[in-house]
């Protein structure tokens, strides 16, 4: 029983994979496949989902995560506590800068983003609230790579650095001295589609240790080092509130509330 259990909830979690990588949504013939599972099996576990509000129906008809599932999420210690904290600073930055801010956390090989707030220009970006991506491939990943464990690093720069269609290619030794780099300077810069560019930078949290980074997306067009200042600010004041000592370093004058 135990084992038939474990492939049952195998099953319902290999699914809600399935169902993620579909925005749009998936019929149940569609999970089916993709999923591996057998379309009676799928059908009485994406109702179960279904029913308890892991899924909900798209306006095409087909299944894709539902509003239950945020809302478990939102709850999470790891990321709870850092929004609450985060979200006032993130909001002064908008509005001081009218452009898009990203606040992410790493989660094992990857970026995942947990909070945003988008300007006009950013309002299609892909980095959704929950998106993933690889570490190397946006500025606020490099960031949180820069920072992580030497372990975590090295399997980075062994493993495959697969990028984005609009990501250039990238090697392992390009990669090494992107992040010594980033620890020199403090922050990250890439471009996004020829069309943008990402500004991140490090939050700390209390032990001294990044525990997210924060970015800004610009105008390719737009210089970046006045945007930077802001950024930087912010991620001290938050860095503060959470009680990191790199957090006391004196930030430049603004309208930012930092308590």
């Amino acid at each position: 029983m135990p084992d038939q259990r474990r492939s049952v909830l195998g099953r319902a979690l290999r699914i809600l994979d399935t169902v993620s990588d579909a925005p749009g949504g998936l019929t149940l013939s569609q999970i089916s496949r993709r999923a591996g599972v057998p379309l009676t099996t799928a059908h009485r576990i994406v109702g179960e989902l279904h029913a308890w509000g892991a899924l909900e129906r798209s306006p095409s008809g087909g299944y894709q995560i539902g509003l239950r599932l945020w809302e478990l999420a939102a709850v999470t210690p790891r990321s709870m506590g850092l929004r609450q904290v985060a979200l006032p600073f993130m909001q002064d930055l908008f509005e001081t800068t009218h452009r898009g801010v990203h606040l992410a956390i790493r989660e094992k090989d990857q970026v995942l983003f947990v909070e945003r707030f988008t300007s006009q220009e950013t309002a299609a970006d892909r980095a959704q609230v929950g998106a993933r991506y690889e570490l190397h491939a946006t500025a606020i990943g490099l960031v949180l790579l820069a920072y992580a464990p030497s372990d975590v690093q090295e399997a980075a720069l062994a493993g495959p650095l697969a990028v984005p269609d609009w990501h250039p290619p990238v090697t392992d030794r390009e990669l090494r001295a992107t992040l010594a780099e980033i620890r020199r300077s403090g922050y990250a810069v890439t471009s996004i589609r020829g069309e943008f560019r990402s500004v991140a930078a490090p939050i700390y949290g209390p032990a001294g240790a990044v525990a997210a980074a924060l970015s800004l997306i610009l105008p390719i067009t737009e210089p970046y080092g006045p945007r930077l200042a802001h950024l930087q600010a912010t991620t001290r004041g938050i860095s503060r509130v959470l009680g990191s000592p790199q957090g006391r370093a004196t930030a430049p004058a603004g309208r930012f509330r930092f308590g």
